[in-house]
């Protein structure tokens, strides 16, 4: 596994930039401070320790992303519904009221919708 290189200012801005301030993966808006780099692919999968393969992310995508593949990550999400059913009590009665509604969906990432824009390939 590669070792992870430590960025310069002017590499997390550039990332930072990358998506207009916006976490590549939900689109949530990013402090600079608070923004995570993601290797989109993980650097224990062979990923490169270069600004071609890292993206900004928000803690969460970035933690739950981990070093998923972004298709290994994506059947996860799209599973969560079934995987809540499942698995959570308190999911399941809140579906018996009403009170939530499983929406099953294929997911798509924000840099996938808006990439282009950014100057990424779709």
């Amino acid at each position: 596994m590669e070792k992870r290189r430590r960025l310069t200012p002017a590499e997390r801005r550039t990332i930072y930039d990358k998506m207009g301030g916006r976490c590549a993966y939900c689109g949530e808006q990013l402090n600079y401070e608070d923004m995570q780099v993601d290797h989109v692919v993980a650097l224990r999968s062979e990923g490169e320790d270069d600004l071609a393969n890292m993206l900004p992310a928000c803690r969460s995508c970035n933690h739950y992303k981990r070093s998923n593949s972004l298709e290994g990550w994506r059947r996860i999400l799209e599973a969560m519904p079934v995987t809540l059913e499942r698995d959570c009590y308190t999911y399941r009665q809140a579906v018996r009221f009403g009170m939530v509604k499983p929406t099953p969906k294929k997911i798509t990432f924000y840099f996938e919708r808006v990439g282009e824009e950014h100057g990424l390939p779709r």
